[in-house]
């Protein structure tokens, strides 16, 4: 792969691989990191050959360094103080600043990860039950079930009116 070819790339699926790794870390600066990392293993082991989507595939590479570092000894051992979370909160750069306004953004935030991660995948990416167990490697009903629970915890910090749109199918 030359460099032309990994601009294009960079070009065509950074935005939304930022996206997917600041919903799993909310935190925008590491969501960077992650995803340098994932563009720099692509370039470097160009292993990727055209099985499927490339979208999928960094998208795959993303979650699992995301996941990753969060069950990283660094990740567990921060300790966060409540003016270092306001930084956070009041240094975003524009584009998840558009992603957090939305009040079901920042609902779907407050969610575990394991439940995070299914919410995203059903109404982000559009991916059926199936699709996601198969992506999650879960079984299909782990992932109904997680996402039972994270349609309770969603209604309960949401409004009646935010509430409709996610119940929809």
């Amino acid at each position: 792969m030359n460099s032309a070819e990994l601009e294009h790339v960079i070009n065509e699926y950074s935005e939304h691989l930022l996206k997917m790794a600041y919903f799993y870390l909310r935190d925008r600066d590491l969501a960077k990191d992650i995803v340098q990392e994932v563009f720099l293993s692509f370039y470097e082991k160009s292993t990727y050959q055209e099985q499927g989507k490339l979208r999928a595939y960094l998208t795959k590479l993303t979650v699992n360094r995301c996941k990753d570092y969060l069950r990283s000894w660094s990740f567990r051992h921060l300790t966060f103080n409540k003016r270092s979370i306001d930084s956070v909160h009041t240094t975003r750069d524009s584009l998840i600043v558009e992603e957090e306004k939305s009040i079901i953004a920042n609902a779907i935030l407050k969610l575990p990860v394991k439940y995070r991660e299914i919410i995203l995948f059903y109404y982000y990416e559009e991916l059926n039950m199936r699709e996601i167990a198969s992506f999650l490697s879960l079984s299909e009903n782990t992932v109904k079930t997680r996402m039972t629970k994270a349609r309770a915890l969603l209604k309960k910090e949401l409004l009646a009116d935010y509430w409709e749109v996610l119940s929809i199918e």
